[in-house]
């Protein structure tokens, strides 16, 4: 819900050139409106990308996020439904995956389309004039920069791509490409509901996953691009996982990755997936993960927490999943000495 409120504007990386008198970054937020004044005072208050009114004299809204200039992500619920209108201008693209109820969005053409459960909607956030939600209405949704859309098309298509390839703007989830979609969403929005710091590895990589996804496995009207995949030598996953190895405490993007090894993300992709049996963040999260289990026994003075921590773990919950998937056990049995 990465926003502006009045006439400045949010450009194509998500940085604004004018100073923001009501969009603010925010790393939490929640709401909840049961009465008018309320919502006279949530739409003052600005932070936000649209104003919200009312279908009726009763009402019920709740929403809880997190918001930046560069991914968004939050989910909403209401009983009575609401209407919304857009009070910034921005090159954002949105994703919205419908729960229950539905949401009529009209655009500024003044066509309109419908979202029901069981659906997505993928469209450019300054195209809407208003969406209306019915009664009953729950969604998780979240917004991404058009260009970093671009650039992971690019990294997939080639670098001849200039546009973005025009996208279906409702689809149902029926396949499993798209409900990967909706569960990274969900995990990134899981994510950053804990506030975190500056070591958190995990975030960027579910952000790029999230692009790489939607740029692949979204349907697009009519043939798009053409995906041109070179065969990727095993050579080249070697060096990859060479080059994992050597900054498994940094930041490791796969376009970074790929472009270091001299091949294109799908490329290298396919290639892990046929030698590795994994994809390259798969076996990346692995990895730390490997670490960690080796420090718990050598590392008596610091905490779980820290041990995790210092291989960019930051979300305990989600930590301790991972760990018991790959070892089978919580890490503080590793700790007790399992």
């Amino acid at each position: 819900m990465s926003s502006k409120i009045g006439s400045c504007r949010i450009d194509a990386h998500g940085v604004d050139n004018e100073v923001a008198t009501g969009w603010r970054p925010q790393a939490g937020f929640t709401h909840s409106v049961t009465s008018p004044d309320q919502l006279e005072r949530l739409n003052a208050s600005g932070g936000i990308a649209v104003s919200f009114a009312t279908q009726g004299r009763s009402v019920h809204l709740a929403f809880q996020g997190s918001q930046s200039e560069t991914l968004s992500v939050w989910e909403t619920q209401s009983r009575t439904g609401f209407i919304t209108s857009p009070m910034m201008t921005a090159e954002l693209v949105t994703i919205r995956f419908v729960e229950t109820g539905a949401m009529v969005r009209i655009n500024q053409n003044g066509a309109d389309v419908i979202v029901s459960p069981a659906q997505a909607l993928l469209t450019s956030f300054d195209v809407m004039r208003r969406e209306q939600a019915t009664p009953g209405f729950s969604a998780i949704s979240a917004t991404v920069s058009r260009s970093a859309v671009l650039d992971a098309c690019r990294a997939l298509f080639g670098a001849e791509t200039t546009m973005l390839p025009q996208f279906e703007t409702v689809v149902d989830l029926d396949t499993t490409g798209l409900r990967a979609v909706r569960s990274t969403v969900t995990a990134l929005r899981q994510h950053l509901s804990t506030a975190a710091g500056p070591i958190d590895l995990m975030l960027p990589l579910l952000q790029e996953v999230l692009l790489y996804q939607l740029a692949a496995s979204w349907p697009m009207i009519g043939t798009g691009p053409s995906l041109h995949i070179p065969t990727a030598t095993g050579r080249a996953v070697r060096q990859a996982i060479d080059y994992i190895e050597a900054h498994l405490r940094e930041r490791i993007a796969i376009r970074d990755l790929a472009e270091a090894v001299g091949i294109s993300v799908r490329a290298l992709q396919i290639a892990f997936k046929q030698q590795m049996g994994c994809t390259p963040i798969n076996y990346i999260i692995a990895r730390r993960l490997d670490r960690v289990h080796a420090q718990l026994r050598l590392s008596e003075n610091e905490t779980i927490r820290q041990v995790a921590a210092s291989w960019g773990f930051v979300h305990m919950s989600d930590f301790a999943k991972r760990y018991r998937e790959r070892f089978g056990h919580l890490p503080s049995s590793r700790r007790a000495g399992g």
